[in-house]
């Protein structure tokens, strides 16, 4: 009981206090240039979003297709229903190659010396607010895409069908689209569970490697005060009541979690560790606080 009050006695004392405003926060002028890059990939988060919720996938004809392998229609009609779902997962794969340059892009503008992470995010709250927005997408793919079968299917169904052909000798005009290559990429990045989220981490993991100079505790820190301060303004009435759009909080709650999960694959012991800079009972018992039904799947994305 000791320890605990005093690691929260500890959490209370650290734990910065500000509001970060993710509706309203405006680029300064040197916030410009960094913010003007990741804004023209951001500007492409939604409609990929949209086009995810719409994927309904090409299940009854790949199903007809295999049931009847001697049909020659049914064989075309599966392969003309595939391989515009396979561009649009192959646009959705080159998304994510994007979003790993702008997360890169502000984890440099974040972690900068000479300032400490909290006053990079107290600062620089428009780039602190394309940081949330990227996480807050991350994790609504990576729900769609969890939820959705028929993308998995659609994709082995693509290459299962390659592969015949060109043991047959045949080029089938969607090869020129996604290559072997390509195609093998992209099934690294759909047999993840959460491949967008995959992508972030290993991208703050190349950051942090590839920074020799730069401490491995101002990437850290930085992720674990933007943790704190989602869980502060949650907890916090003066700070809630500042928001003007319900949907905010959800945003908060997502970004709170997408942080955490980055700490946990970036920081060397992670973020449930007795040493971890983030209080994670406390921003537990946040969630759990919420309506169940707009939190179960971020605790399950913890767990």
């Amino acid at each position: 009981m000791g320890n605990l009050i005093k690691v929260l006695g500890k959490d209370l004392e650290n734990c910065p206090h500000f509001f970060l405003d993710f509706e309203n926060a405006q680029p300064t002028e040197a916030e410009t240039v960094v913010w003007n890059q990741v804004n023209a990939v951001l500007e492409e988060a939604q409609a990929v979003l949209a086009e995810l919720q719409s994927y309904t996938g090409a299940g009854h004809e790949i199903r007809e297709a295999i049931q009847n392998p001697g049909d020659l229609r049914l064989q075309e009609r599966a392969w003309s229903a595939v391989c515009p779902l396979v561009a649009k997962l192959k646009r959705f794969y080159e998304f994510s190659l994007r979003l790993e340059n702008a997360l890169r892009s502000l984890l440099e503008a974040l972690t900068s010396p000479p300032y400490a992470p909290t006053q990079h995010l107290e600062r620089e709250q428009a780039l602190a607010k394309q940081f949330a927005e990227i996480l807050h997408f991350t994790l609504s793919f990576d729900e769609l895409k969890m939820t959705n079968p028929a993308i998995q299917n659609d994709f082995s169904y693509y290459r299962r069908t390659i592969s015949r052909n060109r043991i047959n000798n045949l080029q089938l005009d969607a090869e020129s689209e996604v290559n072997n290559e390509m195609a093998n990429r992209m099934s690294l990045f759909y047999a993840e569970a959460t491949p967008m989220l995959k992508t972030l981490s290993n991208a703050t993991t190349k950051f942090v490697s590839e920074n020799k100079t730069l401490p491995i505790e101002d990437t850290t820190d930085c992720l674990s005060t933007m943790a704190c301060v989602c869980r502060v303004m949650l907890e916090t009435p003066e700070y809630r009541s500042r928001f003007t759009n319900t949907e905010t909080l959800l945003f908060c709650m997502r970004v709170m979690v997408g942080v955490i999960i980055l700490y946990d694959h970036v920081h060397p012991v992670g973020a449930f560790a007795k040493t971890s800079k983030i209080d994670m009972k406390g921003c537990i018992k946040v969630l759990k606080d919420q309506p169940s039904t707009s939190t179960e799947g971020l605790l399950n994305a913890l767990r």
